[in-house]
């Protein structure tokens, strides 16, 4: 049976379960889609480059909880008591969970910017073995990494994030001060793969440089 179907399927099944009514398959379609990042059920159904059966392939998902708040708002005689699209998504999402379709991780923080920066922090040498030049020359131990301003983009073919931050440390006191913190930019590049929500492990490409803003030198 085709995924989206199933993820219909379900949350008519959870939504009866919840309030012994129905939800429309048309509808359960139409926000289905709209978690996969389609406009509509009918766009979906006609996705051929990146088709829902490649989701296991996948790394990172990102349910478009925001498309499904603008698809329902402009669905005629849609139950009113029908749960928040954060929790239809939350239910389809653990459903892919469930059947296997996917096994990757689920970005679905109110803010991207969120998700972007627990990955980062997770694994905080995605961006610091980039600047590892940068950090022999302050003689500082650096242990706070900050994502400043994050700017998202999305394109046909996948996902490009602008990271602008800082590395904070510590300066060893029995050297010569080199600095203590590092301004960078990063960009974050995922390439798509099922639908308008699936993409690879995100790949980082940083450069940066000590911040001296804040130096002066005494004699001048």
């Amino acid at each position: 049976m085709p995924i989206h179907k199933l993820c219909a399927d379900r949350l008519r099944d959870s939504y009866r379960a919840l309030t012994g009514n129905k939800l429309g398959a048309g509808h359960a379609h139409e926000i289905t889609a709209a978690y996969f990042g389609y406009v509509t059920a009918a766009a979906l159904r006609t996705e051929a480059q990146y088709p829902l059966s490649e989701l296991s392939q996948a790394d990172i998902l990102i349910p478009d909880i925001a498309r499904m708040d603008v698809r329902r708002s402009q669905l005629t005689g849609l139950p009113q008591d029908l749960p928040s699209s954060r929790e239809l998504a939350s239910d389809i999402s653990t459903l892919l969970k469930e059947i296997g379709n996917f096994s990757g991780q689920i970005w679905d923080a109110e803010y991207l910017s969120d998700d972007i920066n627990g990955f980062v922090q997770n694994d905080p040498m995605l961006i610091e073995g980039d600047l590892s030049g940068d950090i022999a020359q302050t003689n500082a131990s650096f242990d706070e990494l900050y994502l400043d301003e994050v700017e998202v983009e999305t394109n046909d073919d996948g996902l490009v994030a602008t990271i602008e931050g800082s590395l904070n440390g510590e300066q060893d006191q029995d050297r010569v001060f080199h600095g203590d913190k590092i301004k960078f930019t990063s960009i974050m590049t995922m390439d798509r793969v099922a639908g308008r929500v699936a993409y690879t492990s995100p790949e980082f490409e940083t450069t940066g440089g000590v911040d001296d803003s804040m130096y002066y030198d005494a004699d001048t």
